[in-house]
């Protein structure tokens, strides 16, 4: 009798552990979170973005990397954008406020790489015309591009305005 109780523990204890694994597996497999996910629940709403005027907008371009985490409304036109290679990132030429087209073209005058979710890029196309809420990430990196003061932006709003104008 003895003897099968001294097997009986680790058995039932084992049988336990394994159990609450595949309860855990289950659970999280049903509820489609990873850790990712929920690390970035506790990151809270993001802040509203800002207007800037053109001035401070051109600071913020001069120095992007200590301008970084800050919320800008900005105004451009897609200058390179290939949803088949990255859905999630584009070229732009952007401002702080909103240039009229003149015989069809609209020139604004900071070249920015600007990236976010390939769902709120969808609509994009090279030539169009946008309002966008971004938060500024700092420089590209240097090997990237032979400018290292390209600022790179995170888009998380964005509203094309005209699909036609050059």
């Amino acid at each position: 009798m003895r003897r099968i109780r001294a097997w009986a523990l680790p058995i039932v204890t084992f049988a336990g552990i394994g159990a609450f694994m595949i309860t855990v597996l289950v659970v999280r497999a049903m509820s489609g979170t990873s850790g990712a996910d929920s690390a970035n629940a506790f990151a809270g709403p993001l802040e509203p973005a800002r207007h800037v005027n053109t001035r401070q907008w051109r600071t913020i371009a001069a120095d992007p990397a200590g301008h970084a985490e800050q919320r800008v409304v900005l105004w451009g036109r897609v200058t390179r954008f290939d949803p088949r290679t990255d859905a999630s990132s584009f070229r732009a030429n952007v401002d702080a406020a909103r240039h009229t087209p003149q015989n069809g073209v609209v020139s604004y005058p900071t070249s920015v790489i600007m990236h976010g979710d390939p769902e709120v890029l969808r609509k994009l196309a090279q030539g169009c015309i946008f309002t966008a809420e971004a938060t500024v990430d700092g420089a590209v990196p240097p090997g990237d591009t032979p400018d290292a003061r390209i600022p790179r932006l995170t888009v998380t709003k964005l509203t094309v305005t005209d699909k036609t104008v050059g």
